[in-house]
């Protein structure tokens, strides 16, 4: 299994490679979607598609970062759905082995659903949690579509 590792902090994530369609710069315009939640940057136009941009130092509750100019987008998509992933930095494409993936940890709230196990880099002493690509967007885009949808009484535009 090839695996993109990315920084958030000192720590480490990982999404499968298959999952990964682009690794971007962050865009210097990102457009705000009122009342969606904190972690929903907002949505960015990437050659003529719409795409929903993430946050991660939001979603998993982390002050900004100290050095904004290093972010970068990694765009990926689970199913026929795509969205941009603001991470601190890409460090490697990790090629791994089954026997090295652990099962997730028992983790609280939300983060129970994102995370799908660990890879456990004895070798180098590194963990780094799997995260589930489908899960980052389900939640994500259903704020999104809530967001369009118009409320009872009023008429779609």
């Amino acid at each position: 299994m090839q695996v993109l590792i990315f920084q958030l902090g000192d720590e480490e994530f990982g999404l499968p490679i298959d999952a990964v369609d682009e690794v971007a710069r962050v865009p210097d315009r990102i457009t705000r979607i009122p009342k969606t939640p904190k972690f929903l940057e907002g949505v960015v136009n990437l050659r003529g598609e719409v795409l929903p941009v993430i946050d991660q130092r939001r979603r998993f509750d982390m002050p900004a970062a100290k050095n904004p100019e290093a972010r970068r987008l990694i765009v990926m998509r689970a199913g026929r759905h795509r969205a941009g992933l603001i991470v601190d930095g890409v460090n490697e494409v990790l090629r791994c082995s089954s026997d090295s993936i652990g099962e997730a940890p028992h983790l609280s709230g939300e983060t129970t659903r994102l995370v799908r196990g660990v890879v456990n880099l004895e070798a180098s002493g590194r963990l780094v949690l799997l995260l589930d690509p489908a899960e980052l967007l389900t939640r994500a885009e259903r704020s999104l579509l809530d967001a369009f949808t118009p409320r009872a009484g009023q008429a779609a535009v």
